[in-house]
């Protein structure tokens, strides 16, 4: 892992060829990026840099999140290039990226307590290992 001031990358755990990049508030390109996060959350894909840009700022502070957090926004953008979705953005996409997300984490032995914690209120049913079939062929 490389580190600068406003920003930290390295390479994903889950596609090699893909670039992780946590942005904070120095970097000066961070208002632009806020603009994106603000829009589709704490991270996005950028396929054409084979990057993945996740919020910095939301690992600072008191409250702020895990290293188990960023593998499972990690898990959950890597999902969405796997499984082709190309947008717009959609709840049965979301879905499906966050039970691909599931799927890439305990293949890598994560943990994917804060998936299963979240999942109800991020989709309005709760997590079941069943609903795994809706993307198992296509992980």
């Amino acid at each position: 892992m490389s580190k600068k001031d406003d920003f930290v990358s390295f390479k994903s755990s889950f596609l090699t060829n893909l670039n992780i990049n946590v942005i904070f508030k120095e970097n000066p390109h961070y208002p632009q990026i806020k603009e994106i996060f603000d829009m589709y959350g704490y991270g996005f894909l950028a396929p054409e840099f084979k990057t993945i840009f996740i919020d910095g700022e939301i690992f600072l502070g008191e409250d702020g999140f895990s290293f188990d957090d960023l593998k499972f926004i990690e898990a959950h953008e890597v999902s969405h290039l796997i499984l082709n979705h190309d947008g717009p953005r959609n709840e049965e996409d979301e879905i499906e990226a966050d039970l691909g997300a599931y799927i890439l984490l305990k293949n890598k032995n994560m943990s994917t307590e804060r998936l299963e914690d979240e999942f109800e209120n991020r989709h309005g049913i709760p997590f079941s290992e069943e609903l795994l079939s809706i993307v198992k062929d296509r992980m």
